[in-house]
């Protein structure tokens, strides 16, 4: 069974609402608890405010009747009549004076502790719950010379205060759920817009393929943000993959060039020697070329094996601390037979005394590559300087010569694989991987391995390595 899961548009817009719905409720209980209070404290001002009023002027009467004509007293001594509220005094003794009470219900419960307590001197609030309607209650008491006389209660109805209330809290809901809903729509239609970059990759990746790396993503120009920059990331790795499978397929062609020519001359020269009689003299000389023609391949296939174990780093490296100055005067000197041979004089300049660490055997063979290079591009009676140097921390080995040079269409690719400057070279030059193997035993050493040439001027090879 496979396992749903919503797609990112989805998850951000239910993001956006979850944390708005939060905030608008987190806000909103605020504004309402708020409200509330606010109200209730309103409620409670007013009738403790009606409350002194009559405890202040019953004080003043002096034990004047209030059960005569309790609404005129009220006027008089509030102003007005009292809307909505009721208002009885008690006696010290419990029993009720005189009563006003403006509201529906028929009958107001009176608490005994609340008695209680005011005959204590307290002022006391409380909301009577099980009137209906709901009341706020204080009961305050009426002192003459510190001593309660009566008990003055002023209620008044709670139904405006719980419809206000009732109001603002459908608002609040009515605001939330269309703010939210509101948040939803846009905010997916803004998560579409955004993703849209995402999809455009998408798309594009189900369409590359090996014979389909043109395919690029439409970014709209001047698009700066974290999806611009997603779609110039791919459209970048796109090239690189690109450019990997030329190389790939260029390397596929230039092995199977390089291999065909010695299987070619191997077939050739053994159907030459089985077409009649040939005398011993005659099949050693086509054994000796089939001979030659096996150790040239053996040379590619090995070197192919020794990059394609230095690109998965599965090479050990045998380091040593070894006289650079001593390692690059006995390769100049095997080179020199080399060098005679092509009439190419090896020269070799100032060595310094620099010690470095390293692996001798590849850090031999790097020199001798470079070196060898610049006797077979050499001209006959030209030279090959060799020089050694200290250079910022750096041990630098200068291999010179006065070759034909390299063009600058050729340069930045002369430590590829089987790549030669010079396509007419005939293939004694080499199988043209001497240069790329150099460049990963530079890089191996934490060092590097640079070409300075111009066309007819010859060509500067520089390795640099860290000194120990």
């Amino acid at each position: 069974m496979k396992s749903f899961s919503l797609p990112i548009k989805w998850k951000l817009t239910l993001w956006y609402g979850g944390i708005l719905a939060l905030i608008l409720v987190t806000f909103s209980s605020g504004v309402y608890i708020y409200f509330q209070n606010s109200l209730q404290k309103s409620i409670d001002t007013k009738i403790k405010s009606i409350a002194e009023v009559l405890a202040s002027s019953m004080t003043e009467a002096h034990g004047q009747s209030l059960f005569g004509n309790f609404e005129r007293y009220l006027e008089n001594a509030l102003g007005k009549k009292p809307k909505g509220k009721f208002i009885q005094i008690i006696d010290a003794s419990g029993k009720i004076g005189a009563r006003l009470n403006d509201l529906e219900a028929e009958a107001v419960p009176v608490s005994f502790v609340t008695l209680e307590r005011a005959l204590k001197g307290e002022t006391v609030y409380e909301t009577l719950e099980s009137a209906r309607p709901r009341l706020r209650m204080i009961t305050m008491p009426i002192l003459d010379a510190k001593k309660v006389t009566s008990i003055v209660q002023v209620g008044s109805s709670l139904e405006e205060f719980e419809d206000t209330m009732k109001r603002l809290l459908i608002i609040m809901i009515i605001s939330i759920i269309t703010s939210i809903s509101a948040t939803i729509v846009v905010g997916y239609f803004m998560a579409k817009k955004t993703m849209k970059p995402v999809d455009q990759i998408r798309r594009a990746a189900v369409k590359i393929s090996s014979t389909n790396l043109d395919e690029r993503i439409d970014i709209k120009k001047g698009r700066k943000d974290e999806m611009g920059r997603l779609a110039e990331t791919f459209n970048a790795m796109i090239s690189r993959l690109k450019d990997s499978f030329q190389r790939i397929n260029q390397f596929s062609i230039d092995v199977s060039h390089e291999l065909k020519t010695p299987l070619t001359i191997l077939k050739g020269e053994t159907e030459l020697a089985l077409r009649k009689e040939r005398t011993n003299e005659e099949y050693i000389r086509s054994l000796q070329s089939n001979l030659e023609e096996i150790d040239r391949m053996s040379r590619i296939i090995d070197d192919l094996l020794l990059l394609s174990k230095a690109e998965t780093k599965d090479i050990g490296m045998n380091l040593d601390k070894i006289e650079l100055r001593d390692l690059v005067a006995d390769v100049c000197l095997n080179m020199k037979l080399f060098g005679e041979n092509k009439g190419v004089d090896v020269v070799v300049r100032e060595l310094e005394d620099i010690r470095i660490i390293g692996d001798e055997l590849k850090l031999r063979r790097m020199i001798t590559n470079v070196v060898e290079n610049g006797i077979k591009y050499g001209h006959p009676g030209g030279h090959v300087t060799v020089s050694s140097c200290k250079q910022n921390g750096f041990a630098c080995i200068n291999v010179e010569d006065d070759g034909p040079g390299i063009s600058p269409e050729d340069i930045k690719y002369i430590f590829d694989r089987f790549y030669r400057a010079d396509r007419s070279r005939k293939r004694e030059s080499g199988s043209g991987l001497g240069l790329s193997i150099s460049k990963w035993i530079a890089e191996a050493h934490n060092g590097t391995i640079e070409v300075e040439s111009k066309p007819a001027a010859g060509s500067l090879f520089t390795i640099k390595l860290p000194m120990s």
